[in-house]
């Protein structure tokens, strides 16, 4: 191969990479902006520190709900009080038929299966402003795909400080 197409096809793969990534970051901010806020209890979680910064283990009390519906893929259907706290109403296949309810992906790593990220970092040195964590605050499309933005207390006050 000349060296004049091994220049082209180095360029077309790096316009290639660079737009699927500028795609992807411009779903997250459009979801960001518009997705619906759902809050899903945290069960215990641990703060710790590692050589990457702080952060915070997490797992949710609906995961237990969802081990025992023995859930493999697929979405949770969520129910959601007034104030956006969800609690599961169904596991399924697809997104819920019920315009009330809201649908989450589920995730499976390690042979677990959750509704969310297994851990929250912050700012060095911040763990203090987390302890108090009993919410997660998700932004959540009408796909089911969900970002985990905040941790809130149990008096739902976002804790911490999040910067873009």
């Amino acid at each position: 191969m000349s060296t004049r197409m091994i220049r082209a096809a180095l360029i077309a793969a790096f316009v290639l990479v660079a737009g699927t990534a500028l795609f992807a970051v411009r779903g997250n901010e459009r979801m960001l902006e518009s997705g619906r806020i759902v809050l899903v209890r945290l069960a215990p979680v641990d703060p710790r520190s590692l050589m990457q910064g702080d952060y915070m283990a997490l797992a949710y009390a609906i995961d237990n709900e969802i081990l025992r519906g023995e859930a493999h893929g697929g979405y949770a259907h969520l129910a959601l009080d007034g104030e956006g706290r969800a609690s599961l109403a169904a596991l399924g296949d697809r997104l819920p038929d019920a315009p009330a309810q809201v649908a989450m992906k589920l995730r499976s790593r390690d042979g677990i299966t959750s509704i969310g990220p297994n851990g929250f970092f912050f700012q060095e040195g911040r763990a203090a402003d987390f302890a108090r964590a009993q919410w997660g605050e998700f932004r959540v499309d009408s796909d089911g795909k969900a970002l985990l933005t905040h941790l809130r207390s149990e008096d739902l006050q976002r804790l911490g400080e999040n910067r873009r």
